[in-house]
């Protein structure tokens, strides 16, 4: 099957998507291209944990969910500061992370790895029982 236009075929196309959704440049206090390389390596991993496939780039579904895992992924990674508190002085300033169950983007995100991959035709899925992820995490920042 030939992907339409806009279909991810590469890891470039996968790391300019995500830093497309999550806004993070190349940076050191956001997101180095060597994190994320790692990051997508990572998502790669659960992905093809999963599903027993490699096929992300076979099938615009696979490709999407993906790119959504890994917005996750790296959305988990840079901002996963688990600080309540601190005082400077007389100053003190109190910090939460959002609650996942609260983030717009991680329920974006999660609605998109599920039904992409509940979608995906052309991925060859060796394993398909419960392909879809769930959010049961306390605490993604």
């Amino acid at each position: 099957m030939t992907l339409p236009d806009f279909g991810l075929t590469t890891d470039s196309e996968l790391k300019t998507a995500v830093r497309d959704a999550t806004s993070y440049d190349d940076v050191e206090d956001e997101l180095p291209s060597t994190q994320l390389d790692g990051l997508v390596e990572d998502a790669k991993r659960e992905m093809y944990g999963r599903t027993g496939s490699q096929q992300w780039y076979a099938d615009v579904n696979y490709g999407q969910a993906l790119k959504a895992w890994t917005c996750i992924v790296v959305k988990a990674a840079v901002e996963n500061i688990n600080i309540e508190s601190y005082s400077i002085a007389d100053e003190s300033i109190s910090l939460s992370n959002a609650d996942p169950e609260d983030s717009h983007q991680i329920q974006l995100w999660m609605n998109q790895v599920s039904r992409a991959l509940d979608q995906a035709e052309d991925a060859g899925f060796e394993r398909s029982q419960d392909l879809s992820f769930s959010n049961t995490s306390a605490y993604i920042g």
